[in-house]
């Protein structure tokens, strides 16, 4: 027994001492330069033979005239294609890991009305999908709640963390809230009138909390729901619109409209694009839910999703490409790129696709002084590949988080892949 305890007390200080020594060599090493890449900065043209280099987690420097500093440990990226992480849209990544074990998923509260809640402190940053995601070069994700009519606030996130707080980019980036597609057709729809009437007393509760502050009248009693409103009703939190049907789009935005929101973002299904001019008019930004959706009627051409955001890109509409964004659709997040490329195959411009799995959702979600596209300035979350990165035969093989080397040789997809590769060479 002796022996065991003094087995692990030694095992305990080895690691400790590990640790101490990594965490030094991280502290004395945090300048990163990457160099003899093709740099593709997404928001300006690709530059050969380029140099980044990163300072304590983000960008000091981009080009081919570049000063390296004299104490940088210094990256040899020659054949490589260096790219911003993409940046998912709409994801319950961290919130569900196993979508047929109801243990593991976390996505929703009970109730219609879950205005309080905040999505960040519910993901679990050990989630497995997670290091799958990072692998296929997502490496920061809009992760949004689910259930009910009035859902919450959503949050944007690294994919990588010791603990959530770590992760948090964005916190309170956009209410959500699901419009009853039963009110499409129905004035006196039961949903909808919940979700109005809570508005109003939100407003309610918000002026009568104003008025308490500013004249010292009561306040009005404590209410979590409410408060958690008054940032979307005052324009400072996107209202995150959900609908699937273009009729129920349509009506959502009358909705919005009547109630005075302008700053919109619609979630909605490839069924958006037979709206699209509306939306280009009225400057409302899109994230689109699985190109690789099936058509939603029966005449329709079995292409009709894949074609959706060639459709938007035609009519001006800025938008954000996502996966189904929920069930077993989380385990698949790391083929966000591919849903990208699927519409380039379809009539989509191939720097718009690439962008609307990069800049453009962080220009939605208002994370573009961050992320999206390599800039100064910006965090350093950007992967190397071997190719195009919207093409399923290319490999992704550098991964950084805020300035970070990840490791990918812990990904237990890839490790499994060595695995069998090398016993496979081995006959």
């Amino acid at each position: 027994m002796m022996n065991t305890v003094f087995s692990m007390q030694t095992k305990i200080a080895s690691l400790l001492l590990a640790t101490g020594l990594a965490l030094s060599w991280s502290a004395s090493a945090q300048i990163t330069v990457l160099q003899g890449a093709t740099v593709h900065p997404i928001a300006a043209p690709s530059i050969d033979n380029a140099t980044v280099v990163i300072r304590d987690g983000f960008i000091e420097a981009v080009g081919t005239d570049v000063e390296i500093p004299a104490d940088a440990m210094v990256v040899d990226m020659t054949g490589h294609q260096l790219y911003p992480g993409f940046v998912h849209p709409a994801t319950q990544l961290g919130l569900t890991e196993i979508s047929s074990v109801s243990g593991t998923v976390d996505t929703s509260e009970m109730g219609n009305i879950n205005a309080a809640l905040n999505v960040e402190v519910a993901v679990n940053h050990d989630s497995q999908l997670l290091p799958a995601s990072i692998a296929g070069g997502v490496l920061s994700a809009h992760i949004i709640p689910g259930g009910g009519l009035i859902r919450g606030h959503s949050a944007v996130m690294n994919l990588d963390g010791w603990i959530w707080e770590d992760m948090v980019i964005r916190p309170q980036a956009g209410m959500h809230i699901a419009f009853p597609p039963g009110a499409v057709d129905d004035a006196d729809n039961e949903d909808l009138k919940i979700i109005n009437r809570t508005l109003d007393q939100a407003r309610h509760w918000h002026q009568a909390m104003e008025a308490s502050l500013s004249n010292g009248l009561p306040a009005p009693k404590r209410n979590d729901q409410l408060e958690a409103l008054g940032p979307m009703l005052a324009g400072e939190v996107p209202l995150m619109l959900h609908a699937n049907r273009y009729d129920a789009m349509e009506a959502a935005l009358d909705w919005a409209q009547d109630q005075g929101f302008e700053n919109i973002i619609l979630v909605a299904t490839p069924d958006v694009q037979h709206i699209a001019p509306r939306l280009a008019e009225d400057n409302i930004p899109v994230i689109l839910k699985n190109v690789y959706a099936l058509p939603m009627r029966r005449h329709e051409a079995y292409d009709s999703s894949f074609v959706a955001p060639a459709r938007l890109a035609e009519a001006g509409v800025k938008f954000a490409i996502a996966d189904a964004t929920r069930g077993m659709d989380v385990a698949n997040a790391r083929n966000l790129p591919f849903q990208a490329g699927t519409a380039v195959a379809h009539g989509l411009d191939v720097d718009t696709a690439i962008k609307s799995v990069t800049l453009w959702p962080a220009e939605i979600l208002g994370v573009d002084e961050e992320l999206g596209s390599i800039e100064v300035g910006k965090r350093a979350s950007l992967f190397a590949a071997n190719g195009h990165p919207l093409e399923p035969m290319t490999q992704i093989t550098h991964v950084w988080i805020d300035g970070q080397a990840y490791d990918l040789s812990a990904v237990k997809g890839r490790a499994l892949y060595e695995r069998y590769r090398q016993r496979q060479q081995s006959r």
